[in-house]
């Protein structure tokens, strides 16, 4: 079964009645979805095949959206049961002020080293670091470049599918 094709013309006019609609003060969700599902039958699809494809494409990006979403209220979480001012402390006390860098550093990056794409490690260690800023005195700026800066050594030595593929192009 070949995938449905939707003509220029109802994407065009799904997405102006969106537009307008928001415009209008129309909930964007519900918008998009009206603007979607006219835009589809316009565009030559049909009711049932626009509802598939729409139903298709919401699948395909829940993936993504849950993991996001699951980090930021893992993030809240830490925020909110004041676990992040506990966890900033503790490390402080341990490592010292001058160490707290490298340490947010080397967690985002173990973080990143098991497969855990570098948004969602950022995210879920962000709180902590803030904390952590705000006790050593650091500048956000350096806090952040050392999460991504540790983020990026995490998918660097971790075997994921895009590191493979980098090392197969050296040999």
């Amino acid at each position: 079964m070949t995938a449905p094709t939707f003509s220029t013309l109802g994407a065009l006019v799904g997405l102006v009645l969106a537009i307008i609609l928001i415009v209008k003060k129309v909930h964007p969700a519900y918008s998009l979805i009206f603007g979607a599902l006219i835009g589809g039958i316009i565009g030559g699809g049909g009711l049932a095949e626009t509802v598939k494809a729409m139903v298709g494409g919401a699948q395909s990006m829940m993936s993504p959206v849950l993991r996001i979403m699951t980090s930021g209220i893992l993030a809240g979480a830490l925020i909110k049961t004041g676990s992040a001012e506990t966890i900033a402390d503790t490390i402080v006390k341990k490592l010292g002020q001058k160490r707290a860098i490298a340490a947010i550093a080397i967690a985002t990056m173990i973080i990143c080293a098991v497969g855990v794409f570098i948004d969602i490690a950022v995210i879920t260690v962000a709180p902590i670091a803030i904390a952590i800023a705000k006790k050593a005195n650091l500048s956000k700026a350096g806090i952040l470049l050392a999460m991504i800066g540790g983020g990026k050594a995490g998918n660097i030595i971790s075997p994921n599918p895009n590191t493979i593929a980098a090392s197969e192009a050296f040999g």
